[in-house]
């Protein structure tokens, strides 16, 4: 019996032992995605006379989808541009979590993709860049300079992408933290 046991348990020890090998340093550590309960678009017009509009959804679940209850308009100016920032919050805990802090201190990993609908007059080009090496640095997406044309209405989706040692500069690889609709008048 004792005999066994013994090999029993030097067995489970050579498999254990086997398991252990230098390749775990390798895999890629799990990293959870950002939590965003809020997100809000400041846009400031650039020309002689400033003016700030602010659109915010709240109440966003917890895979950062946008429930049907949640929506905002954002009303601009035909033939404008703006500065345009995001900013993001998690509301779930007694202090309200900055993710776009988050967000700026982990700018090799995320990416803010904008994307009017057909038939919207405007385009999006992020101005902030992270930090990756070459052939990066690649967008962040956090503040960008919004042009608008001519009056027409439409819908600017909004989507953060989690990539984490994938990041490439395009919304393909990594998952997202975020995903919502905002309405946009430009008239």
């Amino acid at each position: 019996m004792f005999k066994r046991q013994h090999l029993l348990w030097l067995s489970v020890l050579t498999l254990l032992a086997g398991a252990c090998t230098g390749d775990e340093e390798n895999v890629a550590p799990t990293e959870d995605n950002e939590r965003i309960t809020t997100v809000a678009l400041e846009f400031t017009s650039k020309g002689s006379t400033v003016e700030t509009i602010t659109a915010t959804i709240d109440g966003l679940s917890a895979d950062g989808t946008q429930p049907n209850s949640a929506s905002a308009t954002v009303l601009l100016k035909p033939n404008a541009t703006y500065s345009m920032r995001i900013l993001l919050s998690d509301k779930t805990k007694t202090l309200t979590t900055d993710i776009s802090a988050a967000i700026k201190a982990e700018a090799n990993e995320h990416l803010v993709v904008y994307k009017p609908s057909t038939g919207l007059n405007m385009t999006v080009a992020p101005n902030d860049r992270d930090t990756n090496p070459t052939p990066g640095p690649y967008p962040i997406g956090l503040t960008a300079d919004v042009t608008t044309g001519a009056a027409s209405t439409g819908k600017l989706n909004v989507v953060l992408r989690h990539q984490p040692n994938v990041k490439n500069g395009t919304a393909t690889p990594g998952t997202s933290d975020l995903d919502v609709n905002f309405d946009v008048m430009v008239k």
